[in-house]
């Protein structure tokens, strides 16, 4: 199935919404790392978060959020993760 026939909700808590406008982050990136990561971890420190990561345009972009329901996300944070680079 392609990306664009996943039906999905994206929500932003205000902290995401103020990052991700600050980092110039597309909201088309995100749905994509979300949908499509190339991994997926469980946060060290909440378990209901997960954390989605992918490359977009050569950077590792990691979507921190959590699954309210099978078809609505909620983003924490989003940002740029350059600690990835030098671990690969």
């Amino acid at each position: 199935m392609d990306i664009e026939d996943k039906q999905i909700t994206i929500k932003l808590t205000k902290h995401a919404s103020i990052k991700i406008a600050q980092r110039n982050i597309s909201f088309e990136d995100i749905k994509h790392v979300i949908l499509e990561p190339e991994w997926s971890e469980s946060d060290k420190f909440d378990t209901f978060l997960m954390h989605y990561i992918g490359t977009v345009r050569e950077h590792f972009l990691r979507v921190i959020g959590r699954w309210e329901d099978k078809e609505i996300f909620i983003i924490v944070s989003a940002f740029f993760d350059r600690r990835l680079k030098r671990k690969l």
